[in-house]
């Protein structure tokens, strides 16, 4: 059974980079707290078999969604709800049992009736999945992600007693904060999957035509380091004619454009990273250490650069002249962490009204 267990995961590890350490450390915190009630040497496999599989469902999930390194609209989160019946149908004919199945099943369903799928509250959600569905939040409240801080485990053992008899089972809550403050943090054993197989699948989904990072990834990371409290220097660059050259020269044209803005930002910000792997430190846990400036495209003509250090003016200016050297008008946004914004709201204010700025320009 573990066997066929460890096929089944490793397939969606292929998909989710996340699945890995999130399926470990959950399947640990379960046995532990199925330890701590009691639960036979029968109910402690059940428990181990369902938590390695209660994400297994993900394989259906698209990856627009899946891979998605914020928080789901609503409509994203309807799809990614569908994982558990996704997950329960595609084990239920196979030799997996029913205990566990009530795991894949049942995990997102809370005490007070308004999980999901089927909104079962209380004792009619089964034992096993009352005692995973603690664990697997456990997990999520403790791990760092790209679009979150992680909480410390005080802060996590006071929100599932704050959570107890509305998410979780009240009784088995009590339990679980009893084993948990017994251990200390849990590493996850990764599966050996192959890194640069890696690279290129999530390349393809991060990684813009021009060379810079694709703009879903920009605001999570300016977010991480914002909370990191250090100094560092955020750019805005916009090419003021490249709707032009596009009309005019063509579009490959424009792209050509583009991918010389990133060869001058990569020039004058000493920027030395391979953009694949990258990628793949921006979305692992603790990926704010980030040694080198960070490029993304963030709209059709607009690049944002953060720079993990206070970047002089003149290296800005070099990029500008850079490009004006070949004809291409550069307006820019430079501002400084804590000097000129010390707060998410005060930099969004600063780049709409750069961008507000750009347009009546350019009107």
């Amino acid at each position: 059974m573990h066997k066929f267990v460890d096929i089944l995961v490793k397939t969606l590890e292929y998909r989710d980079l996340y699945t890995r350490g999130h399926t470990h450390r959950g399947v640990f915190y379960a046995l532990k707290i199925g330890e701590s009630l009691g639960l036979s040497s029968k109910e402690l496999e059940y428990l181990y078999v369902g938590g390695m599989l209660h994400d297994i469902g993900k394989i259906g999930i698209p990856d627009v969604v899946l891979l998605k390194p914020g928080k789901l609209t609503e409509e994203e989160f309807e799809i990614m709800k569908l994982h558990v019946i996704l997950g329960y149908q595609m084990l239920k004919d196979l030799d997996v049992p029913s205990e566990a199945l009530d795991i894949v099943l049942y995990h997102q369903e809370k005490y007070d009736g308004t999980g999901y799928p089927h909104g079962a509250k209380n004792g009619n959600i089964p034992l096993l999945a009352r005692v995973y569905t603690i664990a697997d939040s456990f997990e999520a409240m403790t791990s760092i992600r790209i679009y979150k801080k992680g909480k410390t485990w005080q802060q996590a053992f006071q929100e599932l007693e704050e959570l107890a008899s509305i998410h979780f089972d009240p009784d088995i809550v009590r339990y679980a904060i009893k084993a948990l403050e017994s251990l200390s943090y849990v590493e996850a054993n990764y599966s050996n999957i192959n890194t640069e197989a890696e690279k290129i699948r999530w390349s393809f989904y991060y990684i813009d035509e021009s060379g810079a990072i694709k703009g879903d990834l920009f605001l999570p990371t300016l977010k991480a380091f914002m909370e990191q409290r250090d100094s560092f220097c955020l750019t805005i660059f916009d090419i003021k004619n490249l709707a032009m050259i596009n009309m005019e020269k063509g579009w490959e044209e424009g792209n050509q454009v583009l991918r010389r803005l990133i060869e001058a930002i990569n020039i004058q910000y000493c920027i030395s990273y391979n953009i694949k792997d990258l990628i793949l430190k921006l979305i692992k846990e603790n990926f704010v250490n980030i040694e080198s400036p960070v490029v993304f495209r963030i709209g059709g003509d607009e690049f944002a650069v953060i720079a993990p250090y206070i970047l002089p003016p003149e290296k800005v200016l070099g990029v500008v002249n850079s490009m004006k050297s070949i004809g291409i008008n550069i307006d820019y946004l430079r501002v400084r962490f804590p000097e000129d914004f010390s707060t998410y709201k005060e930099v969004l204010e600063k780049i709409f009204a750069f961008t507000k700025l750009k347009l009546n320009t350019h009107l």
